[in-house]
């Protein structure tokens, strides 16, 4: 009988359902992608509100779960363990019935003004020495302060969305350490809710699921769960962990000094480390991982994935998805490099600047009649701009740890570009180690839940056996080139900064 494991990834474009084997290979995947609700604020024009639909989110998981199961050609009875990761900061609140009257993704900016009393009353020092984070406006705590100040509704439970997706299946609430440091309701040296945090709020700890290690078996997938996802009722249910961190495991980042970059939507880069290390100028985020006993400290690549796609589609729209795609790697794999430099998405992670005004643009010499650069050069500027975006961030990550990076793991769906995967390579200056398997976060989860079914004795052995690289080593000459090419795009990146529209 074949043992497969079953990864539920919510990520902020759509939902996805991936089948593993045990040894890390995917034998099927299937995605839908999803959209939110958009609510605006006529008071405050830059604060935007997003929301979900659970019943219908939940609905679209369950078609990826029937449909990978069918492309795998995998038999219900044969699904070893199942578990769920998400993106951060989205959460979700159910009342005493187990309903939800709360569903948003990490977009939804509706607890603002909360953050703001946050901040206020807890003070951003202290806030940060407890979570590990800063600028709580998008996360859990002020929107579950927001909420309820405007709806009259009792929550009764707070879940982050991964932990949500891990309730719809079992039934069971819990809560684990990766994504609960994204709630701000977490003391992170602790790895527990804040009792702090709680009582300066008047947040009842009733709420708050009890916290777990990732892949622990919490339940078993519950008749009507298996009804709507084709899962067979009594199949073991494993806590997985947030995306990001869950893409450090899937890469093989597990040591300290690890450093990884997840080339996704967005471009978290997170360092591995042995104890809670906290930035003094509360910019870089502090987490918990996935493993036990470790911790991660980030920087922000920003807006990539969906950046890149709109760029595509500004410079190629009249072609298929498929069609940009091909093209824009034929171009940025050809095109000469010539001195043009994109700012529109990859940034560097600075929470001091958070500006809506904030400029961008594509920037190329005066288009003469010897040089007139095309949608091909823009292209190709872009996808400098990651790995100048992903340089500087690291960078950050380095000034903190004072410790140099010997190899930067790389994953995440843009990951599969060639052209892309060149550029950093020689940007960063560094030996690479590509995962083989793009899609890290649905692995990484994979993993935690063969370790928690024996499969593997620990996480190492299930790293292992199930995470495969393509190493590879800079071209040192093309690197040279890049240096010089970094501190051009970094100036003007810093002139930009200082701009507004």
């Amino acid at each position: 009988m074949m043992s497969v494991l079953v990864a539920l990834d919510a990520g902020t474009g759509g939902g996805k359902c991936t089948v593993f084997d045990r040894a890390g290979r995917a034998l099927a995947s299937q995605r839908e992608a999803w959209s939110y609700e958009l609510i605006r604020d006529p008071a405050i024009p830059f604060v935007k509100g997003f929301a979900f639909e659970p019943a219908a989110f939940w609905a679209a998981l369950c078609r990826c779960v029937q449909a990978a199961l069918a492309a795998g050609h995998v038999a219900p009875r044969d699904v070893a363990g199942v578990a769920c990761t998400s993106q951060r900061e989205g959460c979700v609140f159910l009342d005493a019935a187990g309903h939800e009257i709360y569903a948003g993704p990490n977009l939804d900016a509706r607890g603002f003004a909360a953050g703001m009393e946050v901040l206020g009353t807890l003070g951003p020092e202290r806030l940060y020495q407890i979570t590990g984070h800063s600028a709580p406006f998008i996360f859990p705590i002020a929107r579950y302060l927001w909420f309820r100040q405007h709806d009259p509704r009792p929550v009764a439970h707070l879940l982050m969305i991964s932990d949500w997706l891990t309730y719809r299946l079992s039934g069971v609430l819990t809560a684990e350490p990766s994504n609960a440091t994204e709630s701000m309701l977490f003391d992170l040296r602790a790895r527990a809710w804040s009792s702090e945090i709680l009582e300066r709020f008047d947040i009842p700890a009733h709420i708050l699921p009890p916290v777990v290690l990732p892949g622990t078996r919490v339940g078993a997938v519950t008749a009507a769960a298996a009804a709507q996802s084709g899962l067979l009722a009594g199949t073991p249910v494993l806590v997985g962990g947030a995306d990001t961190q869950c893409s450090l495991l899937g890469a093989g980042a597990i040591d300290a000094g690890d450093t990884a970059a997840t080339l996704g939507t967005t471009t978290p880069v997170q360092s591995v480390v042995a104890a809670p290390l906290f930035d003094p100028a509360a910019n870089l985020w502090a987490g918990c991982h996935v493993v036990p006993d470790r911790w991660v400290i980030e920087s922000n690549t920003g807006d990539t994935g969906d950046a890149y796609q709109w760029l595509l589609e500004l410079v190629a729209g009249d072609r298929s998805p498929a069609e940009r795609y091909a093209l824009g790697e034929a171009w940025a794999a050809e095109t000469p490099a010539i001195e043009a430099a994109a700012f529109v998405g990859p940034s560097v992670f600075d929470l001091t600047k958070m500006r809506p005004n904030k400029p961008g643009g594509l920037l190329f010499p005066f288009p003469a009649m010897h040089l007139r650069p095309d949608r091909a050069a823009l292209v190709r500027a872009f996808m400098e701009s990651v790995g100048y975006a992903i340089r500087a961030n690291l960078a950050q990550i380095e000034a903190l740890t004072t410790a140099r990076t010997t190899a930067l793991f790389l994953s995440g769906g843009l990951s599969r570009s060639r052209a892309l995967l060149t550029l950093i390579r020689d940007i960063v200056g560094l030996p690479v180690r590509i995962a083989t398997e793009p899609e890290s976060a649905p692995l990484g989860c994979a993993i935690l839940a063969a370790t928690g079914m024996g499969l593997y004795p620990d996480l190492r052995a299930a790293v292992a056996a199930m995470v495969q690289h393509h190493d590879e080593a800079p071209d040192l000459a093309r690197a040279e080139q890049f240096a010089m090419g970094y501190a051009r795009w970094r100036e003007l990146y810093d002139a930009l900064d200082n701009l507004s529209i």
